[in-house]
């Protein structure tokens, strides 16, 4: 007796129920490779302990010298002379030039008398000047001086010439003598160690 319900024959039902079968891929065939694939993960290695400590080593002093250069630089920028203000509106004091001692003509030993010459140059119309000057010396227990007109009769400002530096001390005592106070270190006269270049000054 049928009641209207559509039936199905057993192997009907074997063939609605029967799974369907796909193509076999790389996921399928495990033993093919031994690398995972897809969904499949590796077991995770753990580091040696080692490793952990060397890298927090490097890591800190990686900090630290960081820090360190960090310092460094805070410190130079820091390190500066405080300006002293306590010489504000003062004078400054003019360094001392330094004084040359006069050599005393009574106490130079006979290798100094010797070595030592003197020319006096008339620079006016005074025709015995030269000669006078050179008795004021002579009395002093200054060697003998050469004496000569020089090429101007017109000098003004008498004046102590040598030719080298060694040569100051010797030229200061002699102007100190005569009471010349004006020196001059010039390449312009030869032969004598001092000059005397007399002008019309010292006829006053």
């Amino acid at each position: 007796m049928s009641l209207g319900i559509p039936q199905t024959s057993a192997v009907g039902e074997s063939e609605n129920y029967h799974v369907r079968k796909y193509p076999q891929d790389r996921f399928d065939d495990r033993d093919s490779s031994s690398v995972p694939r897809g969904a499949h993960r590796t077991t995770v290695r753990r580091k040696p302990w080692w490793v952990k400590v060397v890298t927090v080593v490097a890591a800190t002093s990686a900090v630290i010298v960081v820090a360190l250069a960090g310092i460094t630089v805070i410190d130079a920028r820091l390190n500066f002379e405080i300006p002293d203000f306590t010489a504000i509106g003062q004078t400054p004091t003019p360094t001392p030039t330094p004084t040359i001692a006069l050599l005393d003509p009574t106490k130079l030993t006979e290798q100094q008398f010797k070595a030592t010459t003197i020319t006096i140059l008339n620079g006016t119309t005074s025709p015995t000047l030269a000669a006078d000057v050179a008795a004021m010396l002579t009395t002093q227990n200054w060697p003998q001086a050469t004496i000569a007109d020089a090429a101007d009769d017109t000098v003004a400002k008498s004046v102590i010439a040598y030719r080298y530096s060694l040569d100051e001390q010797l030229a200061r005592s002699i102007g100190s003598s005569l009471g010349i106070d004006v020196l001059q270190q010039s390449d312009d006269y030869f032969g004598a160690r001092v000059y005397v270049v007399l002008g019309a000054d010292f006829l006053k």
